[in-house]
Formats: C-alpha cells, sequence, structure tokens
C-alpha cells in the first residue's frame, strides 16, 4: 500500500471510529459498520458467507465486518490454501479478534488500532516537533553524591516499604535470547533465564525479600509488599511463571500477595498496512508493550484494591535487568517520591550515545496561558521526529546529553488512576525494523519489515503535566513538577539480558556482559566499602576467554545497602581467582585472607519458607568467620564453566551448608583444601585450631536459636547503623 493510499485510508476510517468509540454495544457498532460503502458490497457479493456461517455470533458478526471494514478480511480469512484443521484455526482467529475488539474498545477496537497503526506510519516521516513544544536534559539529585539529603531521600525509602507495592511486567518474549527447554525443544520466554543459577524471576522476589527484611530489621515488623505481575501468551510465558510461583510455594508468601493478570497479544501489521498471517488463518501476534499494565491493572480492579489496603504508592521494575535493586538508588527514588508527594518518577543514568534506549527529558510546552512542564520519556526511534539528536554530553563524551530510561520507576497509585481517565494507551508508538510473514490474497507468502502497536508504561507521566504561567528555569524542575528524576551510576543502575553472546558482535544487553558489570560492582564495594584487597578488574575479552579474574555473589539480605554489608564483613583479602560465593543475610566477617572458594549456603537465608502465616525471620541462621585463612585449589579452570548461569566446577571449595537455625563460627585459624561443613538445624558448629593455628576438630551444640543478631538503627544524620547484639 503506497502513502497516498495509507493516507486515503485513514481520511476515510477516521470518522468510522470516532463513532464505533461513542459506543459499547456491539449491535451498535454492527449497525455502523454496515452503513460503510464497501462493507456493504462485500455483503451483497456474499464474499464471506463462509465464515458468517459458521460464526453467528453479535461479537464474531463484528469482528468479522471490522475486518472487511480496514480491508483485511480477504487476507485474514484466505480459504486458497485449505487445511485439515481449517475450523480449528478459524475458531482460534475469531477468538483472538474478539479480544483484540474487547481490549482496544476505547480506540475503537480493531479499526479504531488500524487506524492508530496506519496513523503512525505517516507520524514517522513527520519532520521536527512543533516550535511550541522542547525537549531539555532534566535535573535531579544525583546519587554518586553522600548527603544528609540522599540519606534522609533512602530512610523514607525503607520507611514507606509497607505502603509500597512493586509492578512487574514479565510477559517479554526474549526472542533474541534463544532460549530452549531441553526436554521439548519448544522456545522459552525471558522470564527463564537461568541468571546466576535461577531464573530472573526468583531474582526479582529476592530482591523483595532483601527490601522486605531491611524494613523488619528496622522497624521489627514484618511486611510482604505486593507483587503486581503481567504475564503474556507468548511463549507460555504465563504457564511458565505461575509454574515458577507454585514449584517454589510462592516463595513463603501468602496466595492474595499475588495479582497476576495477561498482556494481550496483538496483530502484527506491515509497513504497508497489511495484517501479517504465519500461516494460513493464523495472525501473527505479539506483545503489545507494557504500557498496557496501567489499563489492565485497571481493568482488574487492582489498582482500586491496592488503594484500599493501603498502598498508595509502588515501584517498577523489568524482568531483563537484574542489577536494578543494586546498593541504595531504588530505596531513594521510593523515598524522594513519598516524601515529596510526587505522581511519577525515573530513576535513571548515563545513555551512550547511539544506544537503542530511550532518553528522559524534560517537556516544556508554550500554552495560551504560560507554560506546561513534565519529565517523561523519548523511545530512541522516535529521537528525529521528536528533535532530539546524539549530542553528548560534553565534547569527547561517550554518553549523551540526555539520561537513560531504565524502566525503573516510581509511581503514586491515585495519580495513575486520575491519568488513565484521559489516556489508557500511553506512549503509543511503531517499530518497523523486523520483517515479519506476509500472506496475499492469493495465498503467496513473503516477508516484509512490520510491527505491532505498542504502548509504553513510562510515558503515562506525558499525562501529568504541571501549568506554570512563567518559564521555569531548569533547576527548578527538580522540585516544583509532581513529575521527578533520579540519577545513579549506569554500572549500578541497568544491565540487562535481552540477547544470547555472539563473539564478534557487541556484548551489550548479554548475560555475560550483565555478569561482568554485577562482578565489577561487587569488587568496588568489597575494596572501598569492606576494605579488602581484590584483584584488579580483568578487560571483558579476557574475561570472556579466561572467566572472572574474582567471583563475588551474595544474597541481597546481606545488605541490600552497602553502608550495611560493610558493617558485617570489613577487611581481608581475595586472592587471584577467588571465589566467594554469600546465599546468607547474616554473617559476621573480618580479616578474611580467602585464596581459593569459599560457599556458604543456607536453604533459607531468612527464614521465610512455609511461614506465610507465621513470623518470618524468627531464626535466621548465621556465621562468624574472624582472621580466617582458606587455602584450596578453588575452580577448575581447565573445564569449561558457565559462570553467569553459576554452574562451576571446582578443583576443591570450602562449603559451610547452614540448616535452620544453625550458626557457624571459626576465629584465628587456617582451612585447606577440600572441606565441607554441615551444620544441623539449631545446632552451633565451632571449629578449633590446633597449637600452628591449623583446624583440627570440630565442636557442635544444641541451641534454641542463633546465640546473635544485628540490631539496625538510623543516627541523628541518617547514617543506617548496625549493632551486634548477643541473645
Amino acid at each position: 500500500m503506497s502513502k497516498e493510499k495509507i493516507r486515503i485510508q485513514i481520511t476515510q476510517l477516521s470518522p468510522i471510529v470516532e463513532e464505533l468509540k461513542k459506543t459499547t454495544c456491539s449491535q451498535e457498532k454492527i449497525t455502523i459498520l454496515n452503513e460503510i460503502a464497501w462493507v456493504k458490497g462485500a455483503l451483497n457479493a456474499n464474499q464471506f458467507s463462509t465464515i458468517f456461517s459458521s460464526h453467528d455470533d453479535l461479537q464474531h458478526e463484528l469482528v468479522i465486518k471490522a475486518l472487511i471494514a480496514i480491508n483485511q478480511a480477504s487476507i485474514v480469512f484466505n480459504l486458497t490454501h485449505q487445511t485439515e484443521d481449517k475450523d480449528e484455526r478459524l475458531t482460534h482467529v475469531i477468538k483472538h479478534l474478539i479480544e483484540i475488539e474487547n481490549f482496544y474498545q476505547q480506540l475503537g477496537g480493531i479499526v479504531g488500532y488500524h487506524l492508530a497503526f496506519l496513523t503512525l506510519i505517516l507520524d514517522q516521516e513527520a519532520q521536527l516537533p512543533p516550535r511550541d513544544i522542547h525537549y531539555i536534559p532534566p535535573k535531579g539529585i544525583n546519587l554518586k553524591e553522600d548527603n544528609s539529603q540522599i540519606r534522609h531521600h533512602i530512610k523514607m525509602g525503607i520507611r514507606h516499604l509497607n505502603q509500597t507495592a512493586v509492578f512487574l511486567p514479565i510477559g517479554g518474549a526474549g526472542d533474541r535470547l534463544n532460549l530452549i527447554d531441553e526436554v521439548n525443544k519448544q522456545p522459552l520466554p525471558a522470564a527463564i533465564l537461568p541468571f546466576l543459577g535461577r531464573t530472573l524471576l526468583e531474582g526479582l522476589i529476592r530482591d523483595l525479600q532483601a527490601q522486605e527484611y531491611l524494613f523488619y530489621k528496622l522497624y521489627h515488623q514484618s511486611i510482604h509488599i505486593p507483587i503486581v505481575l503481567m504475564t503474556s501468551r507468548e511463549k507460555d510465558n504465563h504457564k511458565h511463571i505461575c509454574e515458577i510461583i507454585t514449584s517454589h510455594r510462592r516463595f513463603g508468601r501468602p496466595k492474595e500477595n499475588f495479582h497476576i493478570f495477561m498482556q494481550p497479544l496483538v496483530p502484527v501489521i506491515t509497513e504497508e498496512g497489511n495484517w501479517s498471517l504465519s500461516s494460513c488463518l493464523t495472525l501473527s501476534l505479539k506483545p503489545g508493550g507494557h504500557g498496557v499494565i496501567w489499563k489492565l491493572a485497571k481493568d482488574k480492579g487492582v489498582l482500586k484494591l491496592l488503594a484500599s489496603q493501603g498502598y498508595h504508592r509502588a515501584f517498577v521494575r523489568q524482568i531483563n535487568n537484574p542489577l536494578a535493586s543494586t546498593d541504595s538508588a531504588l530505596l531513594a527514588l521510593i523515598g524522594k517520591g513519598s516524601q515529596s508527594h510526587k505522581s511519577f518518577g525515573f530513576l535513571s543514568c548515563e545513555r551512550a550515545l547511539h544506544s537503542a534506549e530511550g532518553a528522559n527529558v524534560l517537556i516544556e510546552k508554550k500554552t495560551d496561558e504560560g507554560y506546561s512542564y513534565c519529565i517523561s520519556n523519548v523511545e530512541y526511534t522516535n529521537f528525529d521526529r521528536k528533535g532530539i539528536g546524539e549530542v553528548p554530553l560534553y565534547e569527547g563524551s561517550p554518553f549523551s546529553m540526555y539520561p537513560s530510561n531504565t524502566n525503573i520507576l516510581y509511581i503514586n497509585i491515585e495519580a495513575i488512576q486520575k491519568s488513565l481517565e484521559v489516556c489508557l494507551f500511553p506512549g503509543v508508538l511503531i517499530n518497523m525494523k523486523t520483517a515479519v510473514p506476509y500472506i496475499d490474497p492469493e495465498g503467496h507468502k513473503t516477508e516484509i519489515k512490520g510491527g505491532r502497536l505498542e504502548s509504553t508504561m513510562q510515558n503515562i507521566a506525558d499525562c501529568m503535566f504541571d501549568e506554570f504561567r512563567h518559564r521555569l528555569k531548569r533547576e527548578e524542575s527538580h522540585d516544583r513538577l509532581q513529575t521527578f528524576i533520579i540519577f545513579s551510576e549506569r554500572i549500578k543502575t541497568i544491565s540487562t539480558t535481552k540477547k544470547s553472546f555472539k563473539i564478534g558482535e557487541s556484548p551489550v544487553s548479554t548475560p555475560e556482559q550483565a555478569y561482568y558489570d554485577l562482578q565489577q560492582n561487587n569488587l568496588e564495594l568489597f575494596e572501598k566499602h569492606c576494605f579488602f584487597s581484590t584483584p584488579r578488574l580483568i578487560p571483558f575479552q579476557t574475561y570472556i576467554t579466561e572467566g572472572p579474574n574474582c567471583i563475588i555473589l551474595f544474597h541481597p539480605a546481606l545488605g541490600p545497602l552497602y553502608c550495611i554489608i560493610a558493617q558485617k564483613i570489613q577487611r581481608g583479602r581475595l586472592a587471584e581467582n577467588a571465589e566467594l560465593q554469600l546465599e546468607i543475610a547474616e554473617v559476621d566477617i573480618q580479616d578474611l585472607d580467602l585464596d581459593g572458594s569459599l560457599r556458604i549456603e543456607s536453604y533459607d537465608p531468612l527464614d521465610v519458607m512455609h511461614k506465610e502465616s507465621l513470623p518470618p525471620y524468627t531464626h535466621p541462621c548465621n556465621c562468624t568467620l574472624k582472621n580466617v585463612k582458606i587455602r584450596n585449589r578453588g575452580i577448575n579452570r581447565e573445564m569449561t564453566q558457565h559462570y553467569w548461569k553459576n554452574q562451576i566446577i571446582h578443583h576443591e571449595t570450602v562449603k559451610i551448608i547452614l540448616n535452620e537455625g544453625s550458626e557457624f563460627h571459626a576465629q584465628d585459624l587456617i582451612i585447606e583444601g577440600h572441606q565441607i561443613f554441615e551444620v544441623p538445624a539449631y545446632h552451633r558448629l565451632t571449629l578449633i585450631s590446633n597449637s600452628k593455628g591449623e583446624w583440627a576438630g570440630t565442636e557442635i551444640e544444641k541451641t534454641a536459636s542463633p546465640s546473635w543478631y544485628w540490631n539496625y538503627w538510623f543516627d541523628e544524620a541518617d547514617h543506617l547503623k548496625l549493632e551486634k547484639m548477643h541473645n
């Protein structure tokens, strides 16, 4: 379809869509469609009599006539190639069409969806935005600094966790990850990626547990942050998500803690304005973008329910960014939004020039009354159309003057509800860089560029403008708007797992790069905060060919704040090729000298599993290591390893296994070679040294509970302090 034909179709469909949007009645919509000349012609010619005769329901009639109205019925209902399962396929395609019609009711249903897509095809050719709209680099606080204001935001973020929910759009297909089920060889969704040896979904839940544990340690109240999950049918995403939750017994959480709904699959349309089919009577369908999460949360009553239960705010993060909860940034975002009564907030960082990332911007609009402002997002596919160039932050900088949109968001639930009254599909866009299948009316199958109508969740902020009579100074926007932005270091904010790693291609957005960035963060933590001597970080290419020269992994409840971890772990040395894994929340480690591998493991580090109706954290296990030297051969680097999956083969390791309520203590000794220490539930195991300081034996005793715990509190300057308390 030429651009001129698209313009003609837009002109024809626009008044029809306006009429369709006025009613929710199927019969009234059918009446509107019956008045269209080309629909009448098709009906009089009995073109689709076979389709109508087998589907005589009102909604069936509506969607068939809607396809005739947009000139796609001859493509979608093409029976040139008969198949044995024709009736079954026809039933499925009608079912999908009804779902699309109902979900996009406010746009005008199927006809409105098609019109919106055609309009965006032409919009992509538009020139610069009107002169009365400007996109300005936004101003906000920077978490790289350490001052009383930032510490107070962090404190307030923790304090308001009992009124905070989390929204997790996890319906992504993850096509570029090439995940395949080893048993049935079926493709798997992104949420299944086994990063660090557990699915990405499990990683998100662990981060939540760490936040809840931190709240408990400070305020002595156990909470379960409500989890809103948007899944999809893509690659059985919804089924896999439910199976993970069920197999982990809901991670010790009550059933009502989870609010799960499915993101609809929407039609793929070619750049010529025709619907894509993968085969006869089989629509090409893809998720409609994470922006539909707000409409679905409204339609399912989730927003209303959360507000009625006292959850007035929430944060948002995506499944493919496992580093989003590093240190304090997410808590500072919640704190700033809560304390300043903001409607919407962005956690941002540096954006690499020419990267496939959106940008956060301050939008300034000239109005008849003065000026209006909001902080929002522009997708990179719209940069040219919005007049946003790839301008460096300063001459020679690899980063843009516009910061990155990371999709780590703060929301006020009431503000979202108000915004949905005027915008149900924020930030609609199309991205037609991928070739999609197309079957023409004669049955010939080709491939042509296409895409689907996508909505972006962060652009709900476009509805949250503040009006002023006079133009604001850039620095005023931070405090005077209902939208806001906070900046953190890129490496501690975003490193995604969107595609599989391939030699010769950029490693950005691969699990390998995310793992490398994680290790870089952890090395910095141990060196600058815990005062350890550590190996220097090796270049990425060396890490790919030889493996990491130091591995540090820990349960997020060990912190998650660096200032907490730095009080639990103090001084020591990690030798070249050392491995330290701490699957535990409570440790007192001082002057550890590790040359080889040390793994401390607990099945249930926080003592929360199977306790959804009981107080959690009753007997979390703990471990004390003081002036301990560990010497073993560690990782077998001659074997093929999968480091980012945490599938590691060892020559030797020291493994400490802690069961419920157990405790391990070692001081002033050396442990050599391959050793495994397993402590039974509610026992304390102490290592005994000989006169040479070598481990010579063990002493074990039964206990009612661990002998010590960390007490948390804030001092007058909002520094978070820990004190070791004995039972």
